[in-house]
């Protein structure tokens, strides 16, 4: 269970947080090669992603400018609704790392996941 505060705690940065990482990534090249890559291998499979603590979407966007079935996962109702006014198309969810969590062991399991800076590859 996710401790209240700790979504209270981002929604209150939200908007300064969106203002602050918007274009985050036109910034760093390293991050963009990083995502670039991770992304690669999982184009040829066609799986899904999700950024889970997606904030304010623009990971999630720039996966999908990739060409990846992507989408977007915060504990934050407030980061979800800025990501939402930055990426329209995104598909994005409100919920914590507990319901994230399931995502990975249904049918429809996640080829890889990205979690803010770090990359995870779900087991084989």
């Amino acid at each position: 269970m996710t401790d209240p505060g700790t979504r209270a705690a981002y929604d209150a940065v939200a908007a300064l947080y969106a203002d602050t990482f918007r274009n985050v990534l036109d910034e760093l090249p390293l991050d963009r090669a990083l995502i670039t890559a991770f992304a690669e291998p999982v184009r040829g499979t066609g799986g899904p992603v999700a950024d889970l603590g997606c904030g304010p979407g623009h990971v999630t966007a720039f996966l999908a400018s990739l060409g990846l079935p992507a989408s977007g996962i915060d504990l934050s109702p407030e980061m979800i609704a800025r990501a939402r006014e930055d990426h329209p198309a995104a598909l994005l969810r409100n919920a914590g790392l507990t319901e994230a969590a399931r995502l990975v062991r249904e049918p429809t399991d996640l080829e890889r996941f990205p979690a803010g800076h770090l990359l995870y590859r779900k087991p084989a």
